[in-house]
């Protein structure tokens, strides 16, 4: 064991002694996707946005993510690397953008994981207060988040195996409340929330209601960034990810319109509910209700987790490939990315501290880091579409290669758009200049990096480095 992590050590490979299975793969992808928590914070501000057709609009953002996905899998089935979408865009715009879409990224993803590790430590706070329990937010942040960076730290295996278990729960919760609302519905079963015309506002409605739906599948590619930790990645990867988007764009489907079919099919009660699942519950599941409060523990924890583990290989990537601080590709004894894992984990919780504190209350912190750090990565996924349309691939068609990429930018842009519109209250009319800046620096950055190391660009371009050989 200890010749095996001195080598995975000096080789800055990630080479586990288990791989992980298409099974844990689609269970980390569906943990980051964190089902109950889109549940409880994303469907209310659909609902807000597009009433009683919010089903419709979800199905319309599963699409669009549909589409995007299939622009992610044209190079992870070639190409399987823990840098994922950096690496991709890397290779089809060269190391200038990728080096610096690397920094946009990591960025991004800092501010995601402060999200995480403050809601977590928000969520179980407000829970223990139900109880008598008054903890302050701030310490469940810090210990909670130290635990899962240990789990992390420790194998990719054990703490995928986690969050998988922290995601069966919360389904069975969300699954078995919905089914029993569509059983004993309180004024029978409608076809009416896929109907166009339930749409609050019209297509106005749709655009508003879009951007929101396009945020539950936020971490949809989480399996690729594990591609190298994964058996059989070629294949494996790809179906990962298009898996995992099917699976949820049901389970959102039935959810969301189980929500909508408890409250009667009425708008305006609907829209009035602060958290309309936790109140179906609430009425369903009476004395049993605490167990919708687990599922949002549950699945607060594997998504936490999950990300972590997917952002840190991205970033582990590009430290092997010298975009970024060489020694951050530091490989525990454990072959997980110990030095990535560290620095994203300690950022996060120091900026959920900062932010929470700053916002005066931590669901107002949570909702400025949530914000912050999704611009980044909207803008990674517009680079990964237009990547597919520049980089050589005789094997695409007409359609695969500029119709699907190009329809994938539009759907990108909306939320995109929505989230940097002028407009915005402060401070979160600040947040697009700050994600500006942020690209600005990026590109200088790399340009000094290319000028210091030339051959960035050709590694970039040529996998090395990426670990491919030991992925495959």
């Amino acid at each position: 064991m200890g010749n095996q992590a001195t080598e995975a050590m000096s080789t800055g490979q990630l080479t586990p002694a288990k791989k992980l299975s298409l099974f844990d793969a689609i269970g980390s992808t569906l943990a980051q996707m964190a089902p109950a928590a889109a549940i409880y914070y994303g469907l209310p501000v659909i609902f807000i946005a597009t009433g009683i057709g919010s089903p419709l609009t979800i199905l319309l953002s599963a699409i669009a993510i549909i589409i995007v996905g299939l622009s992610l899998t044209r190079f992870s089935a070639k190409h399987p690397s823990s840098g994922s979408l950096i690496k991709y865009i890397g290779m089809a715009f060269g190391g200038l953008t990728g080096t610096a879409a690397s920094i946009v990224f990591i960025v991004g993803t800092v501010f995601l994981a402060g999200s995480a590790f403050i809601e977590l430590g928000g969520w179980t706070s407000d829970s223990l207060a139900l109880y008598g329990i008054h903890v302050h937010w701030a310490i469940p942040t810090v210990v909670l988040g130290l635990l899962i960076w240990g789990l992390t730290i420790i194998g990719i295996d054990r703490s995928t195996k986690i969050a998988t278990i922290a995601l069966v729960i919360e389904v069975l919760v969300l699954v078995g409340v919905s089914v029993y609302v569509l059983l004993d519905p309180p004024a029978g079963l409608s076809l009416k929330p896929f109907a166009p015309s339930s749409i609050t506002g019209g297509l106005a409605g749709i655009g508003l209601g879009f951007p929101l739906a396009i945020y539950l599948f936020i971490g949809f590619e989480n399996s690729a960034a594990l591609a190298e930790e994964t058996q059989n990645p070629k294949r494996n990867t790809k179906r990962a990810v298009l898996i995992s988007i099917a699976v949820m764009t049901v389970f959102y489907l039935f959810v969301s319109y189980a929500v909508v079919t408890g409250f009667s099919n009425d708008n305006e009660s609907l829209i009035k509910s602060s958290n309309p699942f936790i109140e179906v519950a609430d009425r369903y599941l009476g004395r049993f209700a605490f167990l919708a409060v687990i599922a949002g523990f549950t699945s607060i924890v594997g998504m936490t987790i999950a990300c972590l583990n997917g952002f840190s290989r991205v970033a582990f990537n590009s430290a092997r490939e010298g975009l970024i601080p060489a020694k951050l590709s530091f490989v525990s004894k454990w072959r997980t990315p110990a030095g990535t894992l560290s620095l994203i984990s300690g950022l996060g919780i120091a900026f959920a501290l900062l932010f929470g504190f700053a916002g005066g209350a931590w669901v107002t912190g949570f909702g400025y880091l949530g914000t912050i750090g999704t611009i980044p990565l909207l803008i990674i996924y517009a680079l990964l579409n237009i990547a597919v349309i520049i980089y050589p691939n005789k094997d695409l068609t007409i359609i695969q290669r500029y119709v699907l990429p190009v329809l994938g930018v539009i759907s990108i842009a909306l939320p995109l758009w929505a989230m940097v519109q002028p407009g915005q209250p402060k401070p979160v009319s600040y947040f697009p200049w700050i994600i500006a800046a942020v690209v600005v620096i990026s590109l200088i950055y790399a340009w000094v990096q290319m000028k210091r190391d030339p051959s960035i660009a050709q590694r970039i371009i040529s996998g090395t480095g990426s670990g491919e050989e030991t992925a495959a």
